[in-house]
């Protein structure tokens, strides 16, 4: 009798597609999206009714938007992930376990960043009569992707409660931090976020708080790859 053929190991990039894929099917099947526009209208609401009154508060108030979606949907579908297993298929197979946290970021990050950056566009049209400027739109993009990769790391130390660890670790410590007047404010994102944007700096240099993003980046997920790497699969 012949040997039953071997198992075929999908490689990491097909691992990384599947996840992606599954994560597309769930997120249009779920009510994540209509949230998220109900909370992206928050922004334009506040330009509609301050009127002339709007300064650049209205950036802060679109960061903040973005430092709820970003782990509304990150977070609380990796921490889904680690706790339920639901991608079953890659789960059982020996793959690379940092596909699915990549898997996972992008397909979400993408979302992300089309939602914040159309509440922006429409906020600027109703307070200015005008497109944002470029590199405040830039900015909140890195921002999503920068948050997104924050709320991963968070999501894989606590998975359970990765949504809203994420969001009070962004609202009640990074945030805050970022406005000391002391050199430890550079380690918070949102403040690199800011400093990217150029409104308080005059349009002032990127290359210092780009870099310190992609450290922090980094560093958030090296945490979150090392830990999924630890799961028994």
């Amino acid at each position: 009798m012949s040997e039953p053929a071997p198992k075929l190991v999908p490689s990491a990039f097909a691992s990384l597609m599947t996840v992606a894929g599954l994560t597309w099917t769930r997120l249009l099947r779920g009510r994540a999206l209509v949230v998220a526009v109900v909370i992206a209208l928050l922004p334009i609401a506040y330009c509609a009714f301050a009127g002339p009154r709007v300064g650049p508060e209205l950036f802060v108030f679109e960061l903040l938007t973005a430092s709820v979606l970003a782990p509304m949907f990150v977070a609380a579908s990796i921490g889904e992930e680690i706790e339920d297993r639901t991608t079953t298929y890659l789960w059982s197979r020996p793959v690379p376990r940092w596909t699915i946290i990549a898997g996972k970021l992008v397909a979400l990050v993408p979302v992300v960043t089309a939602v914040v950056l159309g509440s922006w566009i429409v906020a600027n049209q109703i307070a200015w009569k005008m497109m944002p400027d470029e590199r405040t739109m830039a900015a909140l993009a890195i921002g999503v992707a920068a948050l997104s990769i924050l709320s991963a790391g968070v999501a894989s130390l606590a998975p359970r409660h990765g949504m809203a660890l994420s969001i009070v670790y962004i609202l009640f410590f990074d945030s805050p931090l970022g406005v000391l007047p002391a050199t430890i404010r550079e380690l918070s994102m949102t403040q690199q976020i800011r400093a990217v944007s150029g409104i308080w700096s005059g349009n002032g240099e990127l290359k210092t708080p780009l870099i310190v993003l992609a450290i922090l980046c980094a560093i958030w997920g090296l945490i979150a790859a090392a830990r999924i790497r630890r799961l028994e699969a």
